[in-house]
Formats: C-alpha cells, structure tokens, sequence
C-alpha cells in the first residue's frame, strides 16, 4: 500500500515499473471509477507535478468562455451605446465605436483581474476553475486578465473550432479543472499516480 492513497491498491505491475505511463493512467481511472462514476473517471489528467485532477468537460469550459464573454461584449456594447445616445456630439457615432472596441480590449483585462483565483462568473456557474498546467495553482492577477482577454476576444474562433471538432481548449499553460470531482477524487485519496 501506498502513502497518501488510503486503502487504493498501486496498480498490478507498478511495482516493478512494467506498465507504461499510459497504462497506468487507464487502471487509476478504472480505481477511481467506483467513486466518480464513468464519465469524471475518464477524464482524470495529471499535472506536471505530479497531482491528479479531473478535467472539465469541454462543454462547461465552452459555457463558462460564453457566460465571460457575453458579459465582456455586452458590458462594451452597453457603454457604446450609452455614449452614443448621451452624447452632443456631431460625431457621436465614431466615439461610441471607439468606446465599444476600446472596451472589448480593457474590460477583459480588468475582469480577468478581479478573478486571478481562476474563476470568474462563467467558472462559477458552470463549477469549473481555471489553473496553471504546471502545479494546478492559481493563474495569478497578472495572468488572469491576459487569459480573459484571449477568452472573450479568441471566444468566436475557439467556438467555431469546436463545431468543427476541435474540442482543445487548453494553450499548455493552463486547462480547466472541474472543481468538485477534483474533489471527490483528493477526498477518495487519488492524490498523485504512483
């Protein structure tokens, strides 16, 4: 028995080291299914460090990117339009344009800012958090504003990938987590492969 697994058996074979990385991948998941049912347990991933998680489906990371998304370009519309029809000017056309793109570009940045936890209002609703790759940490303020920027402005060509059957939301950097089978998972004592 392993330290930090519970009462998990290792995999048949770990022990002398013959199982690939793949195949021991495919008996934690079979481990883990009993407690997280099929689908979560198909889609336990590894960070680089080590720690197990289970990703989010792809289709609430695409609602959460939507949610995000329609509050940024809504948010950037509504100030446009708001200039638009309160201002005097002959040109009032042209500044609410460039309100409206100006707005597009900051008020990501600003959001992501506000969410450097990783979760921002499409995250929460769809119980997903965004974390580094590399140790499932927070992304950080600096990085969350950046992410969000490239959500809300990439949200169109990523959507259009997806219909397509691209189904790779993750940049390498960082990939969606979903939170409460995570949880489920550390609570059953899958913690790192062995």
């Amino acid at each position: 028995m392993r330290a930090g697994r519970g009462n998990l058996q290792p995999p048949i074979g770990v022990e002398d080291g013959v199982n690939t990385q793949q195949e021991v991948m495919v008996s934690l998941r079979t481990q883990a299914e009993p407690v997280l049912g099929k689908g979560a347990a198909a889609r336990i991933r590894e960070f680089e460090n080590g720690e197990l998680y289970v990703e989010a489906r792809t289709a609430s990371t695409i609602w959460a990117w939507l949610v995000d998304f329609l509050l940024v370009t809504g948010l950037s519309v509504a100030a446009a339009v708001a200039y638009y029809f309160k201002s005097h000017s002959v040109d009032a056309a042209v500044g609410a344009s460039v309100i409206g793109i100006v707005g597009l570009f900051v008020l990501p940045l600003l959001y992501g800012w506000f969410y450097g936890n990783g979760r921002g209002l499409g995250a929460l609703f769809t119980g997903i958090r965004l974390v580094r790759l590399r140790d499932g940490g927070r992304i950080g303020l600096g990085k969350a504003g950046w992410a969000m920027l490239i959500r809300t402005l990439g949200f169109v060509i990523i959507a259009l990938g997806v219909l397509n059957g691209d189904v790779t939301v993750t940049n390498g950097a960082r990939t969606s987590i979903d939170v409460r089978e995570t949880k489920r998972l550390r609570a059953a004592g899958f913690v790192r492969k062995p």
